[in-house]
């Protein structure tokens, strides 16, 4: 509305002009053009073209009021005077009112916009009239006077025009600020306050209703109230009693537990240095077994015996103090025919003819769990089912496997000699406990599944009856994640191993240390090597340059040295500005060279894709 009325304005000015000048057919014209001109902005208005409209109608008076005084020295040349210089100086101070009018402060853009038009024409007024050979020093004849007199006055009642309405300006947008959030929180308190008083009428009638009850009922808490204080009391220092006792038996156990610890490694640590010693004393006097005599020859032959069995319980305790400890964390796909045809090479010089040996592993052919624990629960109940069969019957030993809700049941069942649970149940998985003696065997073996089953949170169940078998369930929990699983943090790289697609990931972080970059790497083969992974990633997306010698060292050590393990495909990830040409042409020559394929992807999602289409299950 503003900008329209200025339009307006500026249009009347001018045709009041043209008419005054009327006689001058020329000077008459051109004022009747820069009218028509000033109602441009209301055209740009209707056309919803606000910021141009506030620019033109901000730009326009300034252009045509030099143009125009221009035109009045050239037309007019004789009839100009000295002071004629004032009136365009005085209607540019003049044009920063319009800026500020239709301009809000925080518009900068479009206000710093709008001023400079007027600014510049005054600032540089002079050179403009000069260079259009119409300057106004020639009336004066002292230069350096008139330049001084001509825009001094000028050009600082501008600038302090200018500030004192800018600092009008942004106080009167900020109040009308201020005011519009005023209104919008007063219309809505005034709602709410609306909506309230609608919800206290219907209310008020239930509240007096209930008045007298909740007096009623506040005299019957404040008695109670008093009873519970008491109560409090008692409590608080029963309380203060029970939590103090918890401390120091808390306490007493943290010791315990500290104490246990440190004993368990120094049996099974500390003590393997004497008792090598003490078997290798005995070795020596072996040697000489001719000069003793024979009570000396027999003691001998005792201590030489009783270091050896020390040494087996020393290891024993070992084995069970690793599990404690849960050395093993990283699960892998494991097959369970897999496993067992490898076990059963080892047992095959404890399997007779007349032995029968049922396996079925359709159910749940696979689970994700620890390799050696499989292998070790698996050993130990077949071996146990083999070692104490019936002397009256043939063996028949059954396993297989089937899906539950959390995992995989693996079940072992044979016709043996039995266990009797009337007597035995809470010895069956004790540490040394036999339950027959007729053959060899510590008691250890059924005390490691547990251990090892329970350290993965699974769960191990026994059905035994003396001289007609025994039935083992070992439940295999699934675990949560098997693709992320952590093997190696730094800050520099993240070693990963997915145990889904038996897959060895390297994430890089960052620029790396040569020492660094090869540590990674062997961290990687030693995954190869220890879980059978053919497949590998390596992310290079956010790791900085690596010096001619690494790059030599994976291709002519680490690449070989993972190939034997038995690596086969190998996924590099990269970023286009990472692309060498020539080092990924020698990575791919050496690996083809050892059967081993080598493909460069722009995205970890498109490797995985790719390893995944070489997945596939073994025949069972």
């Amino acid at each position: 509305m503003i900008t329209n009325l200025i339009s307006i304005l500026l249009f009347l000015i001018a045709i009041i002009l043209a008419v005054r000048h009327w006689q001058d057919t020329t000077y008459s014209l051109l004022v009747s053009i820069a009218a028509v001109i000033y109602l441009t902005p209301i055209l740009f208005n209707k056309a919803n073209l606000t910021f141009a409209s506030r620019w033109l109608a901000c730009s326009l008076p300034p252009v045509t009021i030099v143009a125009l005084s221009v035109l009045n020295k050239i037309l007019y040349a004789e009839t100009i005077r000295i002071f004629n210089y004032l009136d365009v100086r005085f209607f540019l101070v003049a044009c920063l009112v319009i800026p500020v009018l239709v301009v809000q402060t925080k518009e900068k853009a479009l206000l710093i916009c709008a001023l400079t038009v007027s600014a510049f024409f005054l600032f540089f007024l002079d050179p403009i009239f000069n260079f259009m050979d119409v300057g106004y020093e020639d009336l004066v004849g002292d230069g350096k006077q008139y330049f001084f007199t001509a825009n001094f006055f000028s050009i600082t009642s501008y600038i302090f025009i200018l500030f004192c309405f800018l600092f009008e300006k942004n106080l009167s947008d900020k109040a009308q600020s201020e005011n519009e959030i005023l209104i919008s929180f007063l219309n809505k308190a005034n709602k709410e306050i609306a909506y309230r008083n609608t919800e206290i009428k219907s209310q008020s009638g239930e509240l007096m209703a209930r008045q007298d009850q909740l007096i009623q009922a506040n005299a019957l808490i404040e008695k109670q109230k008093e009873r519970l204080l008491v109560i409090q009391s008692d409590l608080q220092s029963e309380l203060v009693e029970r939590n103090k006792e918890l401390t120091n038996a808390n306490d007493e156990l943290i010791k315990y537990n500290h104490e246990l610890q440190q004993f368990s490694y120094t049996i099974s640590h500390n003590l393997r240095g004497p008792l090598a010693r003490l078997l290798g004393l005995t070795n020596l006097m072996e040697k000489d077994l001719a000069d003793l005599t024979g009570a000396q020859l027999e003691l001998v032959k005792m201590v030489a015996q009783s270091a050896k069995e020390l040494d087996e319980v020393i290891r024993d305790l070992g084995k069970i103090i690793d599990i404690r400890n849960d050395i093993f964390r990283i699960r892998e796909k494991v097959f369970f025919q897999e496993e067992w045809s490898n076990l059963l090479r080892s047992l095959s010089t404890f399997v007779q003819p007349d032995m029968h040996i049922e396996t079925d592993f359709r159910q749940a052919p696979m689970v994700f769990t620890v390799r050696p624990i499989l292998t070790s629960v698996l050993y130990n109940l077949a071996s146990n089912a083999i070692k104490y069969r019936s002397p009256d019957r043939a063996l028949i030993l059954k396993i297989k496997t089937a899906r539950s809700d959390d995992g995989a049941v693996l079940e072992v069942s044979d016709n043996g000699l039995g266990i009797d649970l009337n007597q035995n149940d809470r010895n069956v998985f004790g540490l040394y406990k036999r339950f027959h003696t007729h053959t060899d065997g510590k008691g250890l073996g059924l005390y490691l599944v547990k251990l090892q089953i329970e350290s993965l949170g699974g769960s191990v169940e026994v059905q035994s009856e003396l001289n007609v078998g025994s039935t083992f369930k070992v439940s295999f929990k699934e675990p949560t994640r098997v693709e992320g699983q952590v093997v190696y943090e730094s800050d520099f790289a993240s070693v990963i191993y997915n145990a889904r697609i038996n897959c060895t990931t390297v994430r890089w972080k960052g620029q790396v240390s040569s020492k660094e970059y090869r540590f990674t790497f062997m961290k990687c083969v030693d995954i190869v090597r220890t879980y059978r992974t053919p497949f590998w990633i390596s992310d290079l997306s956010d790791r900085g340059s690596i010096n001619p010698e690494d790059q030599q060292w994976v291709i002519s050590t680490m690449m070989p040295e993972a190939m034997r393990y038995g690596l086969r495909k190998i996924a590099t990830v990269y970023r286009d500005n990472q692309y060498n040409k020539e080092y990924f042409g020698r990575l791919e020559k050496i690996a083809a060279g050892y059967g081993v394929e080598i493909k460069f992807f722009a995205d970890n999602g498109q490797a995985v894709e790719w390893i995944e289409s070489f997945i596939e299950t073994p025949v069972l």
